[in-house]
């Protein structure tokens, strides 16, 4: 079951990529572009980057396999960095905050 009635199901894009790969990877390739546009415009310019990164991967990769792979571990790095910046973000706030609840006990 698709959320997007325009969406083809699953066994549809494999039919679609078994009988005519050259139709799915257009049909990838719109779907990409899409995602995209529909961003916001300042986040547009990381997403073409991925997109960039991620067919670099896939054309790199000698499977469907290995291409998953490839993109599981950007996926994971991305997750990674995120953690790193929210941890640093989590020390910086408190050392805000004791900053503030020093200086207020000290005005006390």
């Amino acid at each position: 079951m698709s959320l997007d009635p325009h969406f083809p199901d699953f066994d549809m894009m494999m039919a679609l990529h078994r009988d005519d790969p050259e139709a799915f990877e257009a049909f990838r390739r719109h779907l990409l572009r899409e995602a995209v546009h529909a961003a916001p415009p300042d986040q547009r310019d990381v997403l073409e980057l991925l997109v960039s990164r991620l067919d670099a991967a896939r054309l790199g990769a000698a499977t469907p396999m290995e291409a998953a792979v490839g993109a599981f571990r950007m996926m994971q790095e991305s997750v990674g960095q995120l953690h790193i910046a929210w941890r640093q973000t989590r020390q910086i706030v408190a050392h805000l905050e004791t900053a503030i609840l020093m200086a207020r006990m000290r005005r006390s």
